[in-house]
C-alpha cells in the first residue's frame, strides 16, 4: 500500500477529512528531504505540498502526486488550507497536536475555518516498507564497518574526544550524511554513564570502553553499541573485573533477540533480557528500557519497556540495548538493531559480541 493509500486509510479509521502535517519527520516521506519548513495536507481526495521558495524547486523535483504551493506573505498556510478547506467541505482536520506548540496550535485555531482535531502519526511510521528498510539496512551497514574500524583505531593515552572525531570522520568517509546523535564514548568508571557523551577524558590500558553511535543516511538512522577492552600492559585481562558483567549482559541481549517475532508483546522481549540481568544480581544496575524502535527518528516507538504492550509486526525495526552500569567502576552495554521478520528476527550488524580487545587484528 501506498504511503497517501495508507494515509487516506488512516483517515476514515479516524473520521477526519484531511490531515496538516509540519514535523520534520512525518513531512520527510512526502517531501523526500529532510526539513522543518513547509507543510503537507492530504485529504480523502487531494495531496498537497505547502513550502517556501528555498525548497520549492526540490521537492517538485523529488515528488509526484502532490499539488504544490508557494509559500509567501501574501499567501500564508491559513489562506492555501482554507482554499483546499473550501473547495473540499473539509470540515474536521487533523494535526499533529504533540509536535505543534500551545502558541501555534491556539492560532491555528482561530485561522483555520475548521474543526482541528489533534492526532499522533507515530503509528504509521511503525511498519517500515520495503525501500525503508533497505535504507536503514545501508545505515547500519555504515555503522557496523565503523564500528570494526574504531576498534583497531583505539589506543590507550587516546582521549574520548579523539576517538569520537575518528569514528563520526569515517562514517561520513562510508556515506553517512551525519551521526545520528552525539556520539557517546564512555571509558572506565565513566562506563557507568549510560549517556556519557565523549570527554576528555584518557582513555586507559585494561579499561573497558563503550561507544554508542549512529549513522544516518537518507534521512535515516542507525543505532550500534560496543564495548571493548583497551588493550595494554596494566591490568592484566584475565584480572579484569567487568569480564563477568560483559558475560551477562550479553546472554541477556541474546535473551532478548531470540524472543523477538511477529506476535510477542514488546513488554515480554524487554523481560527476557531483563529477567537474565535481575537472576545475576543486577537489576538495580539496569535502569533503562531494552530497546525502541528506528527509523527516520533514532528514538522513535514502540518501546523494549515493561509497560509496552505494542505486539511485533512483521517490518518492525527496534534496537536491543540491555546495559548494566557500576558506580565507580564502569558499565556494559551491548546494542543491535533487529528487524522483525515474518518468522523471527533478523540482526542488520555482523560485527561479533564477544568481547573484543582494540588494537589492529585483535580480540578475546
Amino acid at each position: 500500500m501506498t504511503l497517501l493509500a495508507t494515509l487516506r486509510d488512516w483517515l476514515d479509521q479516524q473520521q477526519l477529512d484531511a490531515v496538516l502535517i509540519s514535523s520534520r519527520q512525518n513531512k520527510q516521506p512526502h517531501f523526500g528531504f529532510a526539513t522543518g519548513s513547509g507543510y503537507v495536507l492530504v485529504t480523502r481526495q487531494t495531496a498537497h505540498i505547502l513550502v517556501d521558495f528555498r525548497y520549492y524547486a526540490q521537492v517538485a523535483e523529488q515528488t509526484s502526486g502532490y499539488q504544490l504551493y508557494l509559500l509567501e506573505s501574501q499567501k500564508p498556510m491559513a489562506a492555501i488550507v482554507n482554499a483546499i478547506a473550501a473547495s473540499e467541505s473539509l470540515r474536521r482536520i487533523g494535526f499533529e497536536g504533540e509536535q505543534v506548540s500551545w502558541q501555534t496550535g491556539s492560532d491555528w485555531q482561530t485561522q483555520l475555518n475548521a474543526t482541528l482535531v489533534a492526532v499522533s502519526l507515530d503509528a504509521l511510521r511503525q511498519i517500515k516498507t520495503p525501500q525503508e528498510i533497505a535504507i536503514i539496512r545501508e545505515a547500519c551497514r555504515i555503522a557496523d564497518i565503523s564500528a570494526a574500524h574504531i576498534r583497531r583505531f583505539i589506543q590507550p593515552g587516546m582521549r574520548e574526544r579523539e576517538v569520537a572525531a575518528e569514528l563520526e570522520w569515517f562514517m561520513k568517509q562510508q556515506g553517512a550524511e551525519k551521526p545520528s546523535f552525539d556520539t557517546i564514548v564512555a571509558s572506565g568508571p565513566r562506563g557507568a554513564l549510560p549517556h556519557g557523551k565523549a570527554s576528555e577524558k584518557v582513555i586507559v590500558a585494561g579499561e573497558l570502553v563503550t561507544l554508542d553511535f549512529g549513522a544516518q543516511y537518507q534521512g535515516y538512522c542507525s543505532d550500534m553499541t560496543r564495548t571493548f577492552l583497551v588493550t595494554g600492559r596494566d591490568p592484566a585481562p584475565e584480572k579484569m573485573p567487568l569480564w563477568s558483567v560483559y558475560d551477562t549482559v550479553l546472554t541477556a541481549q541474546l535473551a532478548a533477540i531470540a524472543a523477538i517475532r511477529p506476535g510477542v508483546r514488546c513488554c515480554d522481549v524487554d523481560a527476557a533480557a531483563r529477567n537474565v540481568i535481575a537472576e545475576a544480581g543486577y537489576g538495580a544496575n539496569f535502569g533503562h528500557n531494552t530497546g525502541h524502535a528506528i527509523g527516520i527518528d533514532v528514538h522513535e516507538n514502540p518501546r523494549f519497556s515493561p509497560t509496552d504492550t505494542t505486539i511485533l509486526q512483521p517490518g518492525m525495526l527496534l534496537t536491543v540495548e540491555p546495559g548494566i552500569y557500576l558506580e565507580g567502576q564502569g558499565g556494559v552495554r551491548i546494542e543491535d538493531v533487529v528487524l522483525v521478520t515474518a518468522d523471527g528476527a533478523e540482526v542488520l550488524y555482523t560485527l561479533p559480541k564477544t568481547l573484543l580487545a582494540t588494537g589492529e587484528g585483535s580480540w578475546m
